[in-house]
């Protein structure tokens, strides 16, 4: 922990309200430099919210796409902290009044995610990692309290997803997934490059779980007939079990 005090200095922390995770995120500057710090309590170190984790993904993809840098990592007996560099640019979410530009956005993302080679990839967040990981947080008390299930009849409690996820897990074309590929974590520098961000989740999934996230986005903040448009061919299925586990996160 030193080292992060010290990196940190005399710098004002801002608090980052963006997102549902567990762990908590600072803003803070340096000369005219951006930094964040992120941390995540002990209890999920064996979890995709367990910044260490997400520090050596970011470490593993330097160079392969764009990422932030990662300055410092740390823990003690309460949390894990891991200091990055500020990405330039904009959210994609910024990008959405212009539909089209929105897609393609997205279709980049995607292919870029997707072009990554796994052959060496020691991250695994395939459906049976992370269902072990959601009956952890479940037996824990850990999950999003904030779940909606109208969606799917049939499911009423945590549960009853999880039994359904179990019944239903598909057959995996792996490929290298984001994990929560969202236009929050999609950024567009004034080059038209993008960079991404929050890769915790990131790993050996299958190619669907970041279509699923990126459909999903463009048919809630967009239009249905948008988001049709992202698919080459549909696999209903795929998409609703990753929009299903994605909802106690």
């Amino acid at each position: 922990m030193q080292a992060i005090k010290q990196f940190i200095g005399d710098a004002v922390l801002r608090r980052d309200e963006i997102g549902e995770s567990p762990c908590t995120v600072h803003r803070f500057q340096r000369g005219k430099e951006h930094y964040f710090l992120k941390a995540s309590p002990a209890i999920y170190a064996d979890t995709t919210y367990s910044v260490l984790r997400e520090a050596a993904v970011l470490q593993w993809l330097s160079g392969k796409v764009n990422v932030p840098e990662v300055v410092l990592t740390a823990q003690d007996e309460q949390q894990a902290y891991m200091i990055t560099r500020a990405v330039p640019g904009l959210p994609l979410a910024a990008h959405l009044e212009d539909e089209q530009r929105a897609l393609a956005l997205f279709k980049e993302a995607l292919r870029q995610m997707q072009a990554i080679s796994i052959a060496d990839c020691p991250f695994d967040s395939s459906a049976a990692v992370r269902l072990r990981e959601l009956e952890f947080l479940i037996s824990r008390g850990l999950i999003d309290q904030d779940y909606d299930f109208d969606a799917w009849p049939g499911i009423a409690t945590p549960q009853d997803l999880l039994t359904r996820l179990h019944a239903t897990m598909p057959a995996e074309e792996l490929v290298f997934s984001h994990g929560d590929l969202g236009d929050s974590n999609i950024f567009i520098d004034d080059r038209e490059q993008l960079h991404f961000i929050d890769l915790g989740r990131g790993g050996k999934a299958d190619r669907w779980l970041d279509i699923a996230f990126a459909h999903r986005n463009l048919r809630e903040d967009i239009s249905d007939d948008l988001a049709a448009q992202l698919l080459p061919a549909d696999h209903p299925a795929k998409r609703e079990f990753f929009e299903q586990l994605d909802e106690l996160f």
